[in-house]
């Protein structure tokens, strides 16, 4: 069975703009006065989609930790032995305000404000904008679409190196290819297929979420196994989403530090090189993306960092790199089946 994803479009502008109307007219006030008003608000789109538009509202305003500090200070100078009566709480609550330079109002209001529904509402960047609303909850709904899937596809018309190298980045299962169409087809193996770190692995594959956005264009589809069969939702582009930070389809820490590993211990052989992020290799139409090259004695050694694997997973990636002179590094605690690896592949645990 096929569908198609639940998304955001320009018609759900005016239920965005609701909501964040409610939200500005709270400023000062608690977020549970603005969502206990959202919750009785007549039903204009369904519940997942509108705890996405919540929820995007939360992230564009931002400030879940700008009182949590002071408001555990306040704890620690409030609570205590039970006050009785008024009066001993009054007193204590004078005295702690006197401690932290702060009216009574003050302090009583700081108290639980690193709490999500008692943390004031603020906005310091003025009220949200409806369109980047509309993207950080699309942003969300993808997110949870591929954490929650036995299988992903995606399928990039333009430059997906960036996508690649984050997926490879993030340790994901990963077999990207040419299709019909001259686009990049990746197929990732989703967190409900594993055996073991799912969570982990769940939001490691939503951290490659945020770069279709500068996808030239895409098509996503999503597969979810039951006992009822399989069900496939599906999106393309254009779709509304966040401009993506820069760095997000840059080479991994783990790439960089051992390139710096690797140029200082060949610093004294004249014909040593070592490339990050080279270009990718083609072999019968599979596309694999090493981490490094490493040119040495006339010859050139292609290095990939391996997040998550499984055994069948390894072999495939050895025969995409075809003839070419390849180092698979593995981590052993990164396994997601209990099978071993091949003798071809580097393991090692934490750290090169």
């Amino acid at each position: 069975m096929k569908g198609a994803m639940e998304l955001l479009e320009e018609r759900d502008l005016d239920w965005v703009s609701y909501v964040a109307d409610v939200v500005t007219s709270a400023v000062g006030k608690p977020w549970r006065v603005a969502l206990e008003r959202l919750e009785s608000a007549p039903d204009a789109m369904s519940p997942r989609r509108h705890a996405a538009i919540v929820g995007a509202v939360q992230r564009v305003v931002g400030g879940r930790m700008r009182h949590a500090k002071d408001a555990r200070k306040a704890r620690e100078l409030v609570l205590g032995h039970p006050a009785l009566d008024a009066d001993e709480r009054s007193a204590r609550v004078e005295a702690a305000a006197q401690t932290l330079a702060l009216t009574t109002d003050a302090l009583e209001s700081l108290l639980w404000s690193d709490l999500p529904r008692e943390r004031p509402i603020e906005l310091p960047r003025g009220r949200p904008a409806e369109r980047e609303i509309v993207a950080h909850a699309n942003l969300a709904l993808l997110q949870r679409a591929v954490r929650r899937a036995h299988a992903v596809t995606v399928r990039v018309w333009g430059d997906a190196a960036p996508l690649l190298r984050a997926a490879n980045a993030r340790g994901l299962l990963v077999s990207p290819w040419i299709g019909n169409n001259r686009e990049t087809v990746v197929e990732i193996i989703g967190p409900l297929a594993l055996c073991h770190r799912t969570a982990v692995y769940g939001r490691a594959i939503s951290g490659i979420v945020p770069l279709l956005g500068a996808c030239e264009r895409f098509e996503l589809a999503v597969a979810i196994h039951n006992q009822y069969g399989t069900y496939e939702a599906r999106t393309r582009s254009p779709v509304l989403l966040p401009e993506p930070s820069m760095h997000l389809g840059g080479p991994s820490a783990a790439a960089m530090r051992l390139a710096r590993e690797l140029v200082r211990e060949t610093r004294d052989a004249g014909d040593a090189a070592v490339t990050l992020a080279p270009p990718a290799v083609v072999e019968g139409g599979v596309v694999a993306c090493p981490d490094l090259a490493v040119d040495f004695e006339g010859k050139r050694w292609l290095v990939e960092l391996v997040g998550f694997w499984t055994t069948p997973y390894l072999e495939r990636k050895l025969r995409g790199y075809g003839k070419a002179n390849v180092v698979l590094c593995i981590d052993e605690s990164r396994a997601c089946a209990d099978d071993a690896p091949p003798a071809e592949v580097l393991t090692y645990r934490k750290r090169i």
